[in-house]
């Protein structure tokens, strides 16, 4: 009878350093895609060799931090949204409502930051974790 004591102690013990653990890594990941988003949302806005003509759409860029049962996720959108598309891709030039044939030259900015902020996690996370 004893020895199932011990053996439920233990259990007991193993499962509280896990669940601390666990907490500590979940915290650990968290922390690190706050700072990655805030870090890729300020390469966003220095991004791309077009001209900014207005300042509106380097100044749009926010993030949304969503919690869910699966974790902490973040997502870095710009308030003038259609012009994201239309810039990551180039488009078909429009006058006086017409399509001329031409096409608008595309100036490829998001999808680099993209690559770059989902390395800096990993490497974060391994940092943090061990």
């Amino acid at each position: 009878m004893s020895k199932k004591v011990k053996i439920d102690d233990l259990a007991s013990s193993v499962n509280q350093i896990m669940e601390t653990w666990s907490d500590e890594v979940v915290k650990d990941v968290n922390e690190s895609i706050k700072e990655v988003a805030k870090e890729s949302q300020q390469d966003l806005k220095v991004a791309g060799s077009f001209e900014n003509r207005t300042g509106k759409y380097r100044k749009g860029w926010k993030i949304q931090f969503t919690e869910s049962r699966l974790g902490l996720s973040a997502t870095i959108y710009n308030k003038v949204y259609q012009l994201t598309h239309l810039l990551e891709s180039g488009h078909a030039k429009v006058l006086w409502g017409r399509r001329t044939g031409e096409t608008v030259k595309a100036f490829p900015h998001i999808e680099a930051v993209n690559e770059e902020a989902h390395r800096k996690l990993e490497e974060e996370i391994k940092r943090r974790i061990g």
